[in-house]
């Protein structure tokens, strides 16, 4: 099958480089940014969409719903689709074909202008005139370089496509005859599509941790979902569980008419595997235990803690969003060390005895003992706004038990928990 090249001409190219490049992005991921336009390789379309024409046709539907200003033609050779397309003004197309070819001005070639005044006062202006006359003539007469000019003129040209945009994701999507209400049902579908997509993303040595899949609905509105992981996979199994227990934790709220999924590229995870690797679980399994932990107890009540800078009860929280890499650190910043504190569930209730305004004894069903050291009274919270102030708190050191912390609501005494 012949190779086949569309060029498009802007008539700004620095305001419309952005959007010149969706619109190629649309029909090809090989694709050259040229000084007035961009260059890409629609090689192949032809079953898809039809023949050259058609194809320089649809493009230009793209840039009229852009509202570009450009000039488009589909060639065989990079040269010819260049010309052509700089032939074009205003929102025309142009198509390749031997009559249209022929009749561009010399001036467009690279030939010198010594060589074109020599053509003008031969009466030679354009194509058509200069394959007129035999190429042996020409390159005996104006050199062994002149043969890269007769090889354009003749359509043979050897300039060849330097993809120099770099493609960051790929996207594939697809509309469906009837609607579908269980997404289950789409998995067969959706793992067609994520086959050609990973085998493309393969295909330029990369992989992916970032997928987003947008749902059409029934009922006119769109549902989308954005799945991350912390490493880069292609591995279509494990891809396809995800996105099912994703949706199934916020399902779509009508039936499903289209699916469209965009995967975002990024470098392959390095793995050591043989004799010597280190033996270890698996991330992905990792990642969908955890979902499956959501889907049972819900979202919210699944995630890595995070210390809040708050002075409350039990001041953390868990964001959903974040796994754990395997690679963390504990990282001590001073030189003291840091004590840990356990809570109670429930509180420890105690009995306290307070001597001379000072705290004396406390004593729980566990043990008993004698105040040695203690500080407070704290009354300070963070929420002051919706959490009430009725907790008074005290650290205290229990003479050879350990060190608490001592919580009085009115006239209730208890161990909130212990410091390890």
């Amino acid at each position: 099958m012949p190779k086949l090249y569309a060029c498009i001409i802007s008539t700004d190219i620095k305001r419309d480089k952005d959007r010149l490049q969706a619109v190629a992005r649309q029909f090809s991921y090989l694709i050259e940014m040229l000084d007035d336009g961009i260059l890409f390789n629609v090689s192949g379309l032809e079953r898809l969409v039809g023949k050259p024409d058609r194809i320089a046709q649809k493009i230009l539907e793209k840039l009229q719903k852009q509202d570009l200003p450009c000039s488009v033609a589909v060639a065989e050779t990079v040269e010819t689709a260049i010309l052509l397309a700089r032939q074009g003004k205003g929102l025309s197309h142009m198509v390749h074909s031997p009559d249209a070819f022929q009749k561009l001005p010399l001036a467009d070639l690279p030939i010198e202008q010594d060589t074109l005044n020599i053509f003008g006062e031969l009466g030679l202006s354009k194509i058509e005139d200069l394959l007129a006359i035999p190429e042996n003539e020409l390159v005996s007469r104006y050199g062994r370089g002149f043969r890269d000019v007769v090889d354009v003129i003749e359509q043979k040209g050897q300039q060849l496509l330097t993809p120099n945009v770099k493609d960051n994701q790929i996207s594939w999507s697809y509309h469906l005859d009837a609607p579908v209400e269980d997404f289950e049902q789409l998995i067969f579908l959706l793992n067609h599509g994520l086959e050609k997509m990973f085998d493309e993303v393969a295909h330029q040595a990369l992989s992916t941790e970032h997928l987003d899949i947008a749902f059409k609905l029934r009922n006119k509105t769109e549902k989308a979902y954005e799945i991350k992981t912390s490493f880069p996979t292609l591995e279509r199994t494990f891809w396809l569980k995800l996105i099912n227990l994703r949706v199934s934790l916020d399902p779509p709220e009508s039936e499903i008419v289209s699916v469209t999924v965009i995967s975002y590229f990024t470098k392959p995870r390095p793995a050591q595997r043989g004799l010597y690797a280190v033996s270890r679980p698996e991330p992905e399994r990792l990642l969908l235990t955890v979902n499956k932990l959501k889907k049972l107890v819900g979202e919210e009540n699944v995630g890595m803690p995070v210390i809040l800078n708050q002075r409350m009860a039990e001041a953390f929280t868990l964001d959903a969003d974040t796994m754990p890499e395997g690679r963390e650190r504990l990282e001590v910043r001073q030189e003291k060390a840091i004590i840990a504190f356990s809570y109670f569930h429930p509180p420890v209730h105690a009995e306290v005895l307070v001597r001379d305004g000072r705290l004396a004894f406390v004593k729980t069903r566990h043990f008993e003992g004698h105040v040695t050291e203690y500080s407070g009274v704290w009354k300070a919270n963070s929420k002051w706004w919706d959490r009430s102030w009725k907790t008074q708190e005290w650290d205290v050191e229990i003479e050879n038990q350990g060190i608490y912390r001592l919580c009085k609501v009115n006239k209730e005494w208890f161990l909130a928990g212990e410091y390890d």
